[in-house]
């Protein structure tokens, strides 16, 4: 069953949901929906919630919770019309007239569309309500202008969306990367842009010859091509940093650890760790943003496919469902490589490179992101 969205169709409780805030604020902008709401988890980054987590997310927000629910970063004065942001994520879907989801094209945005089909796929009874549109390009990046009108294609849910959703994100949050990397010889069509995600996916697992992952290799490639100040190589700098899995705080995480590394493949960081703290300090900001960075033999050599990070600096970092390590390290080149156990082990890290990456409030995110690209 195909349909068709414009801006300006109207209902009067039309919902949309959308995996980023820009989009989410695009499609509001737009007209094409009394509610927008946008998922804003990074799935691509650090340990899964627990399933029971997740579905807490999603349950009607209790009396005593502040965050933590999916609706905290709805329009409070949209949803005045419907009684507030303590729904539900099924009764709010079983309420509204009509229920889009415009999930956008990057890998993180796919995570978030295939986690919500699992969860509705026990719901088939109400996901049969909700229109998937096929989002083929960024909507944040559309001039506004070029909304009105816009046409973006969709279907109805239909049981195998709910099936291929379901497939794919027990694949993501299993304790090896070998079932997501068999999603490519399924049939994925019925989701567009799923098939990307695993590759990209993939792409960010630790390289064979170099022990890095994608983005990773990129910040060592713009580093060589002669931007040497950490913010000029950051991913907010979508068509130079090309990679699309991480964000600017994932990619300033990144850069730390190349930076800080016991054997470091990147020398002359002046400020760490990369934080809403240092950013909320002008004085570290300034400093960290002045920062000239070299690449260090060590890091010549791995991106000239001569050495590889892991063999003399520790791995500690998830990737899905799998707790990447020294001695549990799949690789990825083309094909995926599973941890030689024999002589697999694991190499002791000091405390300032490995830190585990702490979730950062998202309005939090966004301010000292605004102050540090001023």
């Amino acid at each position: 069953m195909s349909q068709s969205g414009c801006a300006g169709a109207n209902s009067m409780t039309r919902l949309i949901l959308a995996a980023d805030d820009p989009t989410a604020g695009a499609l509001r902008r737009g007209g094409f929906a009394d509610l927008v709401v946008p998922i804003l988890h990074r799935f691509v980054w650090g340990p899964l919630p627990s399933d029971a987590g997740l579905s807490a997310y999603l349950a009607q927000r209790t009396g005593l919770q502040t965050r933590g629910h999916w609706l905290d970063f709805a329009s409070r004065r949209d949803f005045m019309v419907v009684g507030g942001r303590s729904h539900g994520f099924l009764e709010l879907v079983d309420r509204c007239d009509s229920v889009e989801l415009w999930m956008g094209t990057r890998p993180n945005d796919q995570l978030v569309l295939i986690w919500l089909l699992d969860y509705l796929r026990s719901h088939a009874e109400i996901a049969t309500k909700i229109i998937l549109r096929h989002v083929d390009v960024p909507l944040f990046e559309v001039p506004a202008g070029h909304f009105a009108g816009r046409t973006i294609a969709g279907v109805a849910l239909a049981r195998e969306h709910l099936d291929l959703g379901h497939l794919a994100w027990q694949a993501f949050r299993a304790p090896t990367p070998q079932a997501w990397f068999d999603l490519l010889k399924q049939d994925l069509s019925p989701l567009p842009q799923l098939r990307r995600c695993v590759q990209e996916m993939l792409d960010e697992l630790p390289g064979a010859a170099t022990g890095i992952g994608a983005s990773e290799l990129r910040l060592l490639e713009l580093l060589s091509a002669g931007y040497q100040h950490p913010f000029d190589l950051l991913p907010h700098h979508r068509e130079r940093f090309q990679r699309r899995v991480y964000d600017y705080w994932e990619g300033g995480s990144l850069l730390d650890g190349l930076a800080l590394a016991p054997l470091p493949a990147i020398s002359g960081l002046a400020e760490w760790p990369f934080s809403v703290e240092m950013h909320d300090s002008r004085e570290r900001r300034e400093r960290y943003k002045a920062s000239t960075l070299l690449l260090t033999p060590f890091g010549r050599a791995i991106l000239a496919g001569e050495e590889d990070f892991s063999s003399q600096n520790p791995i500690q970092r998830w990737w899905g469902g799998t707790r990447l390590a020294n001695a549990n390290l799949w690789r990825w080149h083309a094909v995926l490589i599973a941890p030689d156990l024999d002589t697999a082990h694991d190499i002791e890290c000091r405390e300032e490179c490995c830190e585990p990456w702490r979730p950062i409030d998202w309005s939090m995110r966004e301010a000292a992101y605004s102050a540090a690209c001023a």
